[in-house]
């Protein structure tokens, strides 16, 4: 008896130590799909239900464990601006290109994780991101691009 009481005190801990874990990466990560939110989520197929409570995507109506959001903006602008696609044998589509962007994020975060830089709890490092590669953008009008100084045209056939 006293050896049962231990194993559902160990589970419950486990499952407390779990659902924690799940909550602070819900607060911190997005869908890698779609980069929307995630929400935890009691997903039952058994008596049994917390076992199964899992991170979820409304967006996209799927369990999904997320990503850091540095890493998914990084490869949506990848993806974005590179034309890459990973199932050139699908339709051209939004779903396909979802799919692109996921399957870069995973090579992203398995990088930054053999780096020693992204762990269980997002990156251990801070990081210094380059805005001009996440889709940042400059918007300049002809009055930004005249310059005072003029510059003249020197042809190098002119005496």
């Amino acid at each position: 008896m006293e050896t049962t009481k231990k194993l559902e005190a160990k589970i419950g801990y486990q499952s407390k130590k779990r659902i924690d874990a799940l909550k602070r990466r819900t607060k911190r990560c997005m869908c890698k799909y779609c980069g929307g939110s995630l929400k935890l989520r009691r997903i039952i197929f058994s008596d049994y239900e917390e076992a199964r409570i899992e991170i979820f995507c409304n967006h996209c109506d799927r369990i999904e464990y997320g990503i850091e959001p540095e890493i998914y903006q990084s490869a949506k602008f990848f993806v974005d601006n590179s034309g890459f696609n990973c199932y050139p044998d699908l339709d051209d589509s939004e779903k396909t290109k979802q799919m692109t962007i996921a399957k870069v994020c995973e090579i992203m975060a398995w990088q930054d994780q053999n780096l020693g830089i992204l762990n269980e709890n997002g990156f251990s490092v801070p990081l210094k991101l380059n805005e001009n590669f996440v889709g940042e953008c400059i918007t300049l009008t002809e009055a930004n691009l005249v310059d005072d100084d003029i510059i003249e045209d020197k042809y190098a056939l002119d005496e």
